[in-house]
């Protein structure tokens, strides 16, 4: 069986898609605008009251949150075993802790197909590090840990990603195949619409 013929035989699940849902994929996320989307006139009655600004009322009114489906990445995957042929997730896994990114990663192994694609896109560490300066240390720092105050804390990156610590990370999960790619090249389908941020991130990709 081709690649092509496992992507259109098995659905395809986008990890933390937020406002960026890609049709034919299973998009996922915890954003409470899941919800919001589900309450007629909730988003309209938010913006109304200055709760919601402009931009995430246009989403919202384009119907962008209806196509999510609620899932916490930090539970077991609601999926039978090798009944996925493609993940993907985008600035995902540095919002999890190490021991939630080890679950998720043997979660996404048990659930993926025998010549699956998982591609996860990540801050690049090494650049992150390569930015530090001792006289002016914020700009690593915003980028280290992506929060500046009590209100966005929920939003901080609790981890960070090398080339060889993903590398380790998938192989360890029990995937065969690893490679570094660039942005918009690789295995996983539909990357035009996938990939973001190309001039921050690590693209990686595991075959199992």
């Amino acid at each position: 069986m081709t690649s092509t013929d496992i992507f259109d035989r098995f659905p395809r699940l986008h990890l933390g898609a937020f406002n960026c849902a890609v049709d034919h994929w299973i998009n996922t996320d915890v954003t409470r605008h899941i919800w919001v989307s589900r309450i007629p006139l909730a988003a309209r009655a938010l913006h109304m009251c200055r709760l919601m600004g402009a931009e995430r009322y246009r989403e919202h009114r384009e119907g962008r949150f209806r196509k999510l489906r609620y899932m916490d990445l930090t539970k077991p995957l609601p999926f039978p075993d090798r009944s996925i042929s493609a993940v993907f997730s985008a600035h995902v896994f540095e919002h999890l802790f190490p021991d939630e990114v080890e679950a998720l990663t043997r979660e996404i192994a048990r659930v993926i197909v025998p010549g699956g694609v998982c591609r996860v896109v990540v801050p690049d560490l090494e650049r992150i590090v390569a930015s530090y300066d001792v006289a002016q240390p914020y700009t690593f720092i915003r980028q280290m840990f992506e929060v500046e105050s009590r209100s966005s804390a929920a939003f901080a990156h609790h981890w960070a990603f090398t080339r060889p610590s993903l590398n380790s990370l998938f192989q360890a999960a029990g995937f065969t195949e690893t490679a570094v790619t660039n942005y918009r090249v690789g295995r996983c389908p539909d990357l035009a619409q996938l990939d973001n941020r190309p001039d921050e991130s690590i693209f990686f990709e595991a075959i199992k």
